[in-house]
C-alpha cells in the first residue's frame, strides 16, 4: 500500500517529537530509579528499615544533586517513623547544614519536633525559636511561632502575650509581621482588653489590606465582632463592608471568593435587622447574598430571612413572592416545606427532595430564645431562623449573633 506524502511528514514529526522530548528529561540514572522505587514499594508497605537502605542507595546512585537530596529526607523520615531519633537527628542535622539542599529549613524544623517529643524539650524549643529566626521567609517559619506562642500559652494567655511581644521588634521587617500582629491581637482579646484587640485589628487591615493582607478579611471580621459587642452596631457594619468592598469577580476558572465574604454579608443584614431595626436595609443586604453570591449555600437562608421581614413588615404578597423564588431556585430546600404552608400559590416542586414537613425551629420566633445564645457570634455561625409569622407586628429583638442552625445546614446552592 501506497503510504501518502502527508503521512510520512506527520511520522517524521513524531518521531522528531520523541527525540526531543526523551532529550528534554533529567538524567536520572538507572540505579537511581530502581533503588527510589524500591525505597518507596518498602515505604509503603511498613517495611521501613528496608526502605531506608534502599533510599540511601539512591542517593549514593543519584546523578541530579535534587535527586540525591529527596532521598536523603525521605530516609531521614522514615528513620524518625521507626523512632529512632538520635539516627534521625543526625541524618535531618546534616540536611540543615547544607545550604544547598531543598529541605534545609524544614530540616531543622524536624530536628525541634523531635527534640520536644523526645524528652529533650529545652533544647528543643531553643532549636524551635532558632527556626522562626534563622528562615524567616519560609513557611516552616509560620508553623515555628505558632508552636512557640502555644507553648507559652500553656502558662496562661499572658504567657502568649509576652512571648509575642519579644517576638515583635526582630519580626517587624520581615514576612513574619502579619501573623505576630495578628495573634497579639487575639491575645489582646482573650486576656480581655477588648479596646487594646480592636485597635490591633484596625492596624492590621490599615497596614497590610488587600489583596496582600494575609489577616485583612479575619481582622476586619473580629473587629466587627468587638464593635458590635461594645454598642456599635454602625461600626461593626462599616467593618464588614469593608471587608465586603474588597471582592472581585472572575469569568474565568476559579473564584477570587473569600470564606469571610458571605458570613460578613449575613451579619450585615442581622445587625440592621437585630441591632438597628431598620428592616428595609437588612432586606437590601439579605437581597444582595442571594443576588451576588451565585454559589453559596447561604442562598436560601438569606431568602427566608429576608421573605420574614417582608412579612413582618405586612406585605404578605413579596414576601411569598420571595418564597416562589426561593422554591424554585432551591427546590431541595429545607425551607420548602414552610414556603408552601405559607402561602398556598407556591407549590412543592414533583422532584423535591426536601423534608416533608415544615421544622418548628425554622418558624420560631427569634426574641423567644435570644436570651439563651450567645452573645459573640463564631465565623461559621449565623442565624437562620426568622419567624413568618402570620402577624405582621412580629417582634424582632435577638441579638445579631444569634445561632439557632449552622450555615452548613442550609441546603443545595444553584
Amino acid at each position: 500500500m501506497k503510504v501518502r506524502p502527508r503521512r510520512v511528514a506527520e511520522r517524521i514529526a513524531l518521531a522528531a517529537l520523541g527525540l526531543v522530548t526523551a532529550a528534554c528529561e533529567p538524567a536520572y540514572g538507572e540505579a537511581y530509579l530502581r533503588a527510589f522505587a524500591a525505597a518507596e514499594r518498602a515505604e509503603g508497605a511498613g517495611r521501613l528499615a528496608e526502605a531506608v537502605r534502599d533510599y540511601d542507595q539512591a542517593a549514593e546512585a543519584a546523578v541530579r544533586a535534587r535527586d540525591r537530596d529527596q532521598a536523603r529526607w525521605d530516609a531521614a523520615e522514615a528513620v524518625a517513623r521507626e523512632e529512632h531519633v538520635e539516627d534521625a537527628i543526625r541524618r535531618f542535622t546534616a540536611i540543615a547544614g547544607d545550604p544547598t539542599s531543598e529541605h534545609e529549613a524544614e530540616a531543622a524544623y524536624r530536628i525541634a519536633l523531635l527534640r520536644i517529643e523526645s524528652g529533650d524539650a529545652d533544647r528543643g524549643w531553643s532549636d524551635m525559636d532558632e527556626v522562626a529566626r534563622r528562615y524567616p521567609t519560609h513557611g516552616v517559619a509560620h508553623v515555628a511561632i505558632r508552636h512557640l506562642v502555644e507553648h507559652a500559652d500553656e502558662q496562661g494567655p499572658q504567657g502568649g502575650l509576652a512571648e509575642l511581644r519579644s517576638l515583635e521588634p526582630e519580626f517587624d521587617k520581615t514576612e513574619l509581621a502579619q501573623l505576630v500582629a495578628f495573634l497579639t491581637a487575639r491575645h489582646l482579646e482573650a486576656v480581655g482588653d477588648d479596646a487594646g484587640a480592636r485597635a490591633a485589628y484596625g492596624r492590621i487591615a490599615d497596614r497590610w489590606p488587600y489583596p496582600f493582607g494575609s489577616f485583612f478579611d479575619d481582622s476586619l471580621w473580629y473587629a466587627s465582632l468587638l464593635d458590635e459587642k461594645a454598642g456599635h452596631p454602625e461600626a461593626a457594619i462599616d467593618d464588614l463592608e469593608r471587608l465586603l468592598r474588597e471582592r472581585e469577580t472572575t469569568f474565568m476558572v476559579g473564584s477570587y471568593e473569600r470564606a469571610r465574604y458571605v458570613p460578613a454579608l449575613m451579619r450585615v443584614g442581622e445587625l440592621y435587622r437585630d441591632r438597628l431595626h431598620d428592616n428595609a436595609r437588612a432586606r437590601a443586604a439579605f437581597h444582595r447574598l442571594f443576588e451576588d453570591f451565585a454559589h453559596s449555600t447561604m442562598r436560601d437562608d438569606a431568602l427566608w430571612q429576608e421573605a420574614a421581614l417582608w412579612q413582618q413588615d405586612g406585605d404578605a404578597r413579596t414576601a411569598c413572592d420571595r418564597l416562589g423564588t426561593l422554591v424554585k431556585t432551591f427546590p431541595d430546600s429545607r425551607y420548602v416545606p414552610c414556603a408552601v404552608a405559607r402561602c398556598p400559590d407556591v407549590r412543592r416542586p414533583a422532584a423535591s427532595v426536601a423534608p416533608a414537613e415544615c421544622r418548628e425551629y425554622l418558624t420560631r420566633d427569634r426574641g423567644s430564645n435570644a436570651a439563651s445564645q450567645s452573645s459573640q457570634p463564631s465565623p461559621s455561625s449565623h442565624s437562620t431562623s426568622g419567624s413568618l409569622s402570620s402577624s405582621p407586628g412580629v417582634s424582632s429583638s435577638s441579638s445579631s449573633s444569634s445561632s439557632s442552625s449552622s450555615s452548613n445546614s442550609s441546603s443545595s446552592s444553584s
